[in-house]
């Protein structure tokens, strides 16, 4: 009889180990409690042609799925595009791509912009990053980089990104995400390249779906497991889920901290320090509408909101990266904020919410008209974004959880890099490597 192995979640951590799983002969079966798979790059269709539901692209250092892609024939698929980016701040757009861009950054005096060069420059050549993990990102910021420099470019994106918690965040954190974007750059290049699937990401997720069922495993969408109890007897993990129980042999969750907490919170008492380590990390939730017009508001792919009280962090075109071919002559943007799960975005209508960020929008870009847009949909998301803050690390849990049989695997295990579609196909081959040697060792 064939070991039994339950994936909780669908996000490319779960689809990664199950594939590897499946393939290997394992009886693998995966629990998605959404209505489809993909975890934040699940997609949906506008116009007519696949997209993600939140933006994504590859960086041509993202070697564990480079790694999956080439093993399932999905190379050829995958096309690398000039990037570029711009920062919105006190009225105008910069274009901020390369270190000519920044020094005729005039918000900053010319002493901090090169200044602001310079602190950049010493990140990219830290190797010690543990002496990071010390200081907030802000704090190491103002004395390093200075006030200006922090007030102008840094703060307004922490901001941004990290809400109530900015002044929390570690630096080893930002200067994680510095090091992935600086070595994603071949040599001699003034601006990075980004890699986007030629389907869109759905072109990966619909493969790995298939190889599963192909290789026997089964996965069940909008399908919510409610506990995980560890049967002595049996020595297997019980799962509660439809109001009925499963058994399995080996549990990968690919669930929140808190979200497994609750799962199996029956062991708390087990090991009380490993709960309370879950439960101390704080997330964010996310809106994000996408939106495709017959207008091109903007030449830039990237766009960060830099003033007061932006109504989102981050404006994104995906045509101004790949093209508008595939849309048919259309332009696709993304509108995009971190935000408490308690906020407004998270339970405003979906014309409230298009009534404040289109109204925000034209303020920004005075031409943008509303009236040219042909579709847009609204997506909301639940813990989207961990708070690295200092002292992350003592936070970090085991993948062996206190329920026996019962492993966990998520983003906020990825320290000090943060989270990404490279790091989660990594933790979903790392897992299905471990659960093949308990298996086979058991």
């Amino acid at each position: 009889m064939n070991k039994r192995v339950a994936i909780i979640g669908g996000g490319f951590t779960g689809l990664t180990a199950a594939y590897r799983l499946a393939e290997a002969g394992v009886d693998v079966t995966v629990f998605e409690a959404g209505g489809d798979l993909g975890g934040l790059a699940g997609g949906f269709e506008l116009l007519g042609q696949p997209a993600e539901k939140a933006y994504h692209f590859l960086y041509r250092t993202d070697e564990h799925m480079l790694g999956l892609l080439d093993e399932l024939g999905l190379s050829d698929s995958l096309t690398y595009h000039p990037s570029s980016v711009s920062t919105y701040y006190d009225g105008t757009l910069y274009p901020m791509m390369t270190p000519v861009d920044l020094i005729r950054f005039t918000p900053l005096s010319l002493v901090n912009r090169v200044r602001a060069g310079l602190t950049v420059l010493y990140l990219q050549r830290v190797k010690n990053w543990e002496k990071l993990t010390k200081v907030t990102a802000i704090d190491w910021l103002r004395k390093y980089a200075g006030d200006q420099v922090t007030d102008v470019i840094w703060q307004p994106l922490l901001i941004g990104k990290f809400d109530r918690y900015y002044d929390k965040v570690t630096m080893a954190w930002l200067w994680g995400r510095v090091k992935q974007r600086v070595d994603s750059r071949e040599r001699g290049e003034s601006a990075e390249k980004l890699g986007y699937f030629d389907g869109g990401f759905a072109t990966l997720v619909s493969t790995l779906e298939s190889r599963i069922r192909n290789a026997g495993g089964k996965i069940t969408t909008s399908t919510k497991v409610e506990s995980l109890r560890h049967d002595e007897a049996s020595g297997q993990v019980e799962v509660g889920v439809g109001g009925g129980v499963e058994r399995f042999d080996r549990v990968l969750a690919t669930v929140p901290s808190a979200v497994l907490a609750k799962l199996i919170d029956d062991r708390r008492a087990t090991d009380p320090a490993y709960f309370e380590q879950l439960e101390s990390i704080d997330y964010l939730s996310a809106a994000v509408m996408v939106l495709a017009t017959d207008q091109e508001i903007s030449p830039y792919y990237w766009h960060n909101i830099n003033t007061p009280n932006a109504p989102f962090v981050v404006f994104l075109s995906l045509t101004a990266l790949i093209g508008t071919e595939r849309f048919d002559g259309k332009h696709v943007y993304y509108i995009g904020d971190y935000v408490p799960a308690e906020h407004r975005y998270m339970s405003a209508t979906d014309d409230e919410m298009r009534d404040h960020w289109y109204s925000e929008l034209a303020k920004i870009f005075p031409a943008f008209d509303r009236d040219r847009i042909v579709e847009d949909r609204l997506f909301r998301f639940h813990h989207a974004q961990h708070i690295v803050d200092v002292g992350f690390e003592n936070k970090l849990v085991d993948h062996q959880t206190p329920c026996p049989g019962v492993l966990l695997a998520n983003f906020s295990q990825i320290y000090p890099m943060d989270r990404g579609t490279n790091y989660a196909v990594k933790d979903g081959i790392d897992m299905a490597d471990r659960i093949l040697a308990e298996l086979a060792g058991s």
